[in-house]
């Protein structure tokens, strides 16, 4: 029921409007019960808060150790996408327009620190919503320690990167979604706003949108609130396609989505094997297979794999060095249709690398792939050399920021460089490693990061909650661990398996392990259905639990 006592408010003579200075002192009074209010919290979750505290001084150490944030490859992409405001053709513009909003201070602290702070909010609001939902103390801290304490989701969080934001949307989004059984109509606008924001950050969470709407169906929300949640999602989409139509005329969010899934079948096709259109065979490698690089680098190489290192890829022989060529509409487009082609073509064969890629999550240690490319390289650990500006950012070479190769007839490399210097002075915003905290983040990630194994039990562990709420078709479980599933399951269908990606997926399938135990009336916890539900089922005498 709703609160309408009046305790702790101004008080107003009947017929007369309350008195304004009245409401700015009720307002100050408010403010200053704040603090008090904050201590009260941390004294009754105090145990959660010692795990919240650990989090945080984690997160001061790394940007002592790697001031003032990390760079990889992409993240130049980002910050030139910041500072021109046009779409770009390989990735949606969602993290620039974050960036956007702090490159006037000139100075990359804030982006570290923003990120860090979205990365400590997830475990809050994990170990919130299981609390809510019922679970004690240390099963709510439990879902939230990967989330506050994998060294990998916080190396992602001190990188110019978009995969936190994204993150931190999508879990932000289900957060709300499940708060309620039956959130009310500005939750679910909230929901879908951020997820159609999610959409354009990482394209990985184009069908988020379709699964939040499913399982709100089958939660059975109401129509009004479906309507909402649907609106809100679908009009933030609609706007960025409208605004990348107009520089590239044509509604899209990038025009890589060929590209991409020409690098993933790109692992298996033998083009002697079968049938391939005319127009097609430039693009066929005549390597075979597992002489090819792995498919998240495939389709930015320039020459073969070792020990074919002197012979020129395909899209190297059709479109040049310069890699805006390969995603043009037209050599995007062909590759694109030779990539459906070949998944009709050889389903089975399509389908074996994707399992092999999903599978491959969940080994206990990081497996590195062929010449430790994906996903778990250099680029994506703490170093004692962190990744200086790229070669095509250095022209003219500036050796105060760590520039190994002159590119001074390179144009475009000429602009970005004067604009890191330009936005983010002589260091261009650099990390450098500092001793000794950079040494104790290397040791610490030597062996604190959330394990595929452990990943794996949690999907399982939200699987079994899925399953125990049957008669509620999932029930409040069935959204976050879908949205983990699918999370896991689009890129090697996509693109290819990258470790990197899979980080996205951990805070909601933790919360899908969590909601397992979810205990509040009329939600069936997945230790009920094991214990009473199986019971019966295999003839073991047990009292009927009426949850």
């Amino acid at each position: 029921m709703a609160d309408t006592s009046t305790q702790g408010q101004p008080e107003a003579v009947a017929g007369e409007p309350l008195d304004a200075s009245a409401l700015d002192a009720a307002a100050a009074t408010g403010w200053r019960a704040v603090p008090a209010r904050l201590a009260g919290t941390v004294r009754v979750h105090w145990q959660f808060s010692l795990f919240l505290l650990a989090a945080v001084l984690l997160r001061i150490v790394i940007v002592l150790g790697y001031p003032p944030i990390m760079w990889f490859p992409d993240s130049f992409n980002y910050f030139q996408d910041a500072v021109t405001h046009i779409p770009d053709e390989v990735r949606p513009n969602g993290y620039p327009f974050f960036l956007s909003l702090l490159l006037p201070l000139h100075n990359m602290y804030p982006v570290a620190l923003l990120q860090a702070a979205m990365g400590v909010t997830m475990g809050i609001l994990t170990y919130a919503l299981l609390r809510r939902r019922g679970l004690p103390w240390w099963g709510g801290t439990l879902a939230a320690v990967p989330v506050l304490f994998d060294v990998f989701e916080m190396q992602l969080e001190h990188m110019v990167t978009a995969d936190i934001l994204f993150t931190f949307l999508v879990t932000v989004a289900i957060v709300i979604a499940c708060w309620n059984d039956r959130p009310s109509i500005t939750a679910m606008i909230f929901v879908g706003l951020l997820i159609g924001y999610a959409t354009f950050t990482r394209t990985v969470g184009t069908p988020l949108l379709v699964v939040i709407l499913v399982c709100m169906l089958l939660r059975r929300v109401g129509w009004r609130r479906f309507v909402a949640v649907a609106v809100a999602g679908i009009v933030p989409i609609a706007g960025y396609m409208l605004w990348f139509n107009g520089t590239y005329g044509k509604y899209a969010l990038t025009e890589s989505s060929g590209a991409f899934l020409y690098s993933r079948v790109s692992t298996f096709v033998n083009c002697e094997k079968i049938y391939m259109p005319a127009d097609l065979k430039p693009l066929c490698d005549s390597r075979l297979p597992d002489q090819r690089w792995p498919s998240q680098e495939y389709l930015w190489a320039n020459w073969e794999m070792p020990p074919y290192a002197w012979q020129k890829t395909p899209l190297m022989k059709l479109y040049g060095g310069d890699n805006a060529a390969r995603f043009t509409p037209e050599a995007s487009g062909l590759m694109e249709k030779f990539a459906k082609h070949v998944i009709l073509t050889e389903p089975v064969a399509y389908a074996r690398v994707v399992r092999d890629d999903f599978f491959h999550t969940f080994g206990w240690t990081r497996q590195p792939d062929p010449s430790n490319w994906v996903g778990n390289g250099t680029e994506f650990r703490f170093t004692n050399t962190p990744a200086q500006v790229v070669w095509w950012a250095c022209g003219p070479v500036d050796v105060k920021i760590g520039c190994t190769k002159a590119t001074t007839g390179d144009a475009q490399a000429a602009v970005l460089n004067k604009q890191l210097l330009n936005w983010l002075g002589p260091s261009a915003g650099q990390a450098t490693a500092v001793r000794p905290w950079a040494g104790f983040i290397e040791w610490y990630q030597s062996f604190m990061y959330f394990r595929g194994t452990l990943l794996a039990a949690a999907l399982l562990i939200g699987l079994g909650g899925v399953l125990a709420r049957w008669r509620r078709l999932g029930g409040i479980s069935l959204l976050p661990w879908l949205t983990g599933l699918a999370l896991i399951l689009i890129p090697p269908m996509t693109a290819g398996f990258s470790y990197r990606y899979v980080v996205a997926a951990v805070p909601v399938t933790c919360l899908a392990a969590g909601l397992a135990f979810a205990r509040r009336p009329g939600d069936k916890s997945f230790r009920t259905w094991v214990t009473d539900d199986l019971g019966r089922y295999f003839g073991r005498s047990v009292p009927v639990n009426e949850e």
